[in-house]
């Protein structure tokens, strides 16, 4: 310890703090995990390998829906997928629960690829993403703000929950993404809709206030990894740091303290 700087020695002992308040700390769920399906390098298998090796109880397999031009797993591909993690739930049962998500898009005001019947999947993740195509003027308006235009942040706010109340989404993809957004409305709508906010940790883009306004709000907070290689599913590192710094860890549903 004498040779620690001053810096190192605060950090250390943040670090020691960190673990000791963590001591305990379970993840419970990842839902948000991509493979080779759309845009990811590893296999469904591999994913739920990986978080069984971390003792995760439950693990998602959300491509993006069929909306995206670029990575939408759609047609026989799509088929395939349902096939496979099928079996995989099938093989795993009684070890992690596998599921079957679907990462839909934004694609106007109130509307989105959410599909019509959503039985065949456990969990339907919503977000705007570029890669989809304009089917009328506030698609347009929200495309061209995701490149620099005009901000409109409650109205987005509005469009994406919307959306997300008409197809009955579980979860918004990193609010705030690409797309300003007024994360105290959103919160508000999440919270009489149930439906949780993501805290993306593969790039965190919610703010220390933002968080505390969605905690405030009452509204619950999930953590994905939005892994796209099975080394990174569980990776929950960067969003429980924030979540940490902005002391609403009980707000995040899936993980256990």
């Amino acid at each position: 310890m004498q040779g620690l700087s001053l810096l190192r020695q605060k950090r250390y002992n943040r670090g020691r703090k960190r673990i000791a308040e963590d001591k305990g700390l379970r993840i419970i769920s990842d839902l948000h995990t991509h493979t080779y399906y759309s845009h990811g390098k590893s296999s469904p298998r591999e994913n739920v390998l990986r978080a069984l090796e971390l003792g995760i109880s439950e693990v998602a397999v959300s491509e993006h829906a069929t909306g995206n031009i670029y990575y939408g797993v759609r047609g026989r591909r799509l088929e395939r997928l349902k096939a496979e993690l099928r079996a995989l739930k099938r093989e795993f049962e009684g070890k992690i629960e596998v599921k079957t998500g679907l990462e839909c898009n934004i694609t106007g005001f109130g509307k989105s690829d959410i599909p019509a019947n959503r039985s065949e999947y456990d969990v339907i993740i919503l977000g705007f993403h570029k890669g989809i195509l304009p089917i009328n003027g506030f698609a347009w308006h929200i495309l061209f703000e995701s490149f620099g235009g005009k901000s409109t942040p409650k109205r987005n706010a509005e469009c994406i929950m919307a959306a997300a109340e008409a197809g009955k989404a579980d979860i918004i993809s990193h609010p705030g993404l690409y797309l300003a957004v007024d994360i105290p409305y959103m919160a508000e709508c999440a919270r009489q809709l149930g439906i949780l906010l993501e805290v993306n940790s593969s790039r965190v883009t919610l703010s220390k206030e933002q968080l505390q306004a969605i905690a405030k709000a009452g509204a619950g907070l999930v953590i994905g990894s939005d892994a796209h290689i099975a080394s990174r599913v569980g990776d929950f590192e960067k969003a429980l740091n924030a979540c940490r710094e902005a002391e609403v860890l009980e707000s995040v549903v899936n993980i256990e303290l």
